[in-house]
């Protein structure tokens, strides 16, 4: 057996145990702060890399804005920007991750922001501030942010991807091409807001789609692929303003990647530290959900809600483990008054109430704060529908029709808004069928009451003893038909709200007779609903009816009573 000296075990320990020892901070004074819009940069790495770092991301968030027209984009959750000297293994770096209550991304000094990274903050900006666009124009829009660059503020963008495709080259034509300066945003609003693609392209780039389209393929084919520099947003790096990152800060930061092991022994260092317990045991709670631990995690999240956690993520994940539905609803009713801009506390909150009318209002909060989400819409417009609320129902076929990500969805929702107004129509026809059935049964009630009274009047004339008169004078209710027929209803015709019947008499001849309002007729031995529309199987029927032509109907009379044998 081999020995190893006892000086190579002593460095093998002394290796081991450090490689045991869990990454500290630098000291808190090394770490540095900025901000602007919805970025906060924390650097290790000196104040030239974090504010030059903030103005590379506020410079592209400008440029967005450009190509959208909205100068002032906005996020649902912060960003925060950890600037490393040496990022070791914390963190995918380059990447938009969620970390425990806002987006994070890590970045070495000097590094270069890479185009996977614009492609993700480019997604980001347009599903937390536009509804959805046509996907080749989304797509287009992605694959050239992906290439920018900037220098200070001055802005470069048109620079080709490795592959570029058609998507990328119709959002390169329109936005390098002088003839289509500042024309792109008009179109990409037309498309934001559902204005047909025809129009849009017209009012915007004066040619239609096929016009624009035979440009974007000849472009794509001729390779000229020029770049522009464009004036970013005024600013210079001395703009933000620099402050101290306390250490519980900068180690929290860090703890928040959330980086399986290495993170939770920074969360649990940070228990200790009253100002940070609450955030640690968040954090704690999101690892264990990670490691497929729920009801550790809902402890978790209850200590931290208890210990006066900030975090809407806290209380979105505590309601969804949490089985009380009285808990789970006000800790998302919390969740929604932390952060107003996130859709899923309505969603949950949507998912889990009861009350048909609360149900609705929590779809229609959840597609204000995220107009893409398509199902949300479809979830309204159901809720609409069931409450015969036939307008607001269209409104949100439509918007999930916009939203749609793909054609079989987009035609399901079209399909239902175009039903609507048959929809609406059979309702409005239902109700007035309830309406005439409940007013001929109120009728009827009033005939019985009267002819009580008359009887009891009689009576009282009578002494007490009831009337016997076979001649009783019957109830009267207006002419009497002056024609009838016998034989077989042979086929019934529905023409709107009217019907006409085709009967063969026993002399084999047909007489065509109109009913005007089915409800307003005797029918003996069956309901209305005994007049199905179409061929009628051999139905012995005897029928009474005024004789009243209809030329243009072809029938001889009006039916005033049917009964069938």
């Amino acid at each position: 057996m081999r020995r190893i000296p006892i000086a190579g075990r002593r460095g093998a320990l002394a290796g081991l145990l450090l490689a045991l020892q869990p990454v500290r901070l630098p000291a808190a004074d090394n770490w540095l702060k900025y901000a602007s819009g919805p970025f906060e940069v924390y650097t290790d790495a000196g104040s030239r890399a974090g504010r030059d770092t903030l103005m590379r991301f506020e410079e592209f968030r400008e440029a967005v804005g450009q190509l959208l027209g909205d100068t002032d984009l906005k996020t649902d959750q912060p960003i925060l920007v950890l600037v490393f000297k040496n990022p070791q293994a914390w963190g995918p770096a380059g990447k938009l991750i969620q970390g425990r209550d806002r987006y994070e991304i890590v970045l070495a000094e000097k590094a270069a922001i890479s185009p996977d990274l614009y492609r993700e903050l480019t997604r980001l900006y347009l599903r937390d501030n536009t509804s959805r666009m046509p996907p080749r124009f989304e797509n287009g829009l992605v694959a050239f942010l992906s290439t920018f660059e900037s220098n200070g503020v001055r802005i470069t963008e048109g620079a080709p991807p490795p592959n570029p495709d058609l998507d990328w080259a119709r959002i390169h034509l329109l936005a390098v091409d002088p003839q289509f300066f500042g024309k792109l945003r008009v179109l990409l609003y037309n498309l934001r807001q559902g204005v047909d693609e025809d129009a849009a392209y017209r009012n915007s780039v004066g040619k239609s789609p096929a016009e624009t389209e035979a440009l974007v393929k000849a472009h794509l084919a001729g390779h000229d692929f020029q770049s522009i520099t464009i004036s970013g947003r005024a600013m210079a790096p001395s703009d933000f303003q620099e402050r101290v990152v306390p250490e519980s800060d900068a180690r929290l930061a860090r703890a928040d990647l959330l980086e399986g092991a290495a993170s939770a022994t920074e969360y649990r260092k940070l228990l200790n530290d009253g100002d940070k317990m609450a955030e640690a045991k968040e954090g704690l709670g999101l690892l264990a959900l990670a490691d497929h631990h729920p009801e550790d995690a809902r402890g978790y999240f209850a200590d931290a809600i208890k210990a006066g956690i900030s975090s809407a993520r806290c209380y979105i994940e505590y309601a969804k483990l949490e089985p009380d539905n009285a808990k789970a609803t006000d800790a998302l009713l919390h969740a929604a008054g932390i952060n107003p801009k996130l859709e899923e506390p309505f969603v949950l909150l949507a998912q889990r109430d009861t009350d048909p009318a609360k149900r609705t209002a929590h779809w229609k909060a959840a597609t204000e704060r995220n107009p893409r989400d398509w199902a949300a819409w479809k979830a309204l417009a159901e809720g609409y529908l069931a409450d015969h609320d036939y307008a607001d129902a269209a409104k949100a076929w439509r918007g999930g029709e916009l939203a749609a990500t793909d054609d079989a969805t987009r035609t399901e929702m079209r399909e239902a808004r175009l039903k609507i107004e048959e929809q609406r129509l059979d309702y409005e026809e239902s109700e007035r069928r309830r309406q005439a059935a409940e007013e001929a049964q109120e009728l009827d009630r009033l005939k019985a009451e009267a002819r009580a009274q008359v009887h009891e009047l009689e009576a009282k004339a009578n002494g007490g003893a009831p009337t016997t008169d076979p001649k009783a004078v019957p109830w009267w209710e207006g002419p009497k038909p002056d024609g009838q027929v016998h034989g077989t209803l042979k086929q019934v015709d529905c023409l709107g709200k009217q019907l006409r019947l085709l009967v063969e008499g026993a002399d084999h001849k047909v007489v065509k007779l109109l009913v005007p309002d089915p409800y307003k007729i005797a029918i003996h031995g069956g309901g209305i609903e005994t007049l199905g529309c179409g061929m009628q199987k051999a139905r012995p029927v005897a029928i009474q009816y005024f004789k009243k032509t209809n030329a243009r109907l072809a029938t001889a009379g009006e039916v005033a009573m049917i009964e069938f044998q």
